[in-house]
């Protein structure tokens, strides 16, 4: 009589791991989407991440072949278009720096996914506009070991924190910090 309660017992038990398995399965589908994708950002915000980080490490190339920087987008020679459908790119030069815009378009958003469950919503969201600053620095600052008149360049990454199609404020190097500017955050 034991042994014929314990079966029962056993055989009850595989039910519950199984309707576990299954209540934990239909979880995973419902939540998995919002920990999977909770932003999709569109090609045009990472064409512009994309360019402007190409153009920074362009330039650093182009300074240690040439003891300059370029002076324009094509002597960088990246295929770069100074304007696409999304943005329009444009370089300035300084003495001791260059800096790279992806200045977006007014009109032109990007579409972002939220999810809530099984269900999602897009997000219609204007462009940000991006800045990149690459600066001429003495080698000795980043290698001691370096020649005391050599010099080297560093990069950095900027995106705007407001959304628009101003450009935005050009990052500094002082003290030896690299700093986005005013309105902007560094990538």
């Amino acid at each position: 009589m034991a042994v014929s309660s314990y079966v029962s017992s056993s055989q009850n038990s595989g039910c519950g791991c199984l309707l576990s398995l299954i209540f934990l399965g239909l979880l995973g589908l419902i939540f998995a989407p919002s920990y999977l994708s909770t932003s999709t950002r569109s090609n045009g915000q990472s064409e512009a991440r994309t360019y402007i980080d190409s153009m920074n490490r362009a330039q650093q190339a182009y300074f240690l072949e040439q003891d300059k920087f370029a002076d324009t987008i094509p002597a960088l020679d990246l295929g770069i278009k100074t304007q696409t459908e999304n943005y329009t790119y444009s370089t300035r030069l300084t003495d001791k720096a260059a800096f790279n815009y992806g200045i977006a378009f007014s009109d032109k958003y990007t579409y972002r996914k939220k999810y809530f469950g099984l269900l999602s919503k897009t997000i219609k969201q204007p462009l940000k506009s991006y800045v990149g600053g690459v600066f001429i620095i003495p080698a000795t600052k980043v290698n001691p070991n370096a020649a005391s008149d050599e010099l080297t360049t560093i990069s950095i990454l900027c995106e705007a924190t407001v959304i628009g199609s101003t450009q935005p404020a050009e990052p500094t190097y002082i003290d030896n910090q690299l700093t986005c500017g005013e309105g902007t955050i560094e990538l």
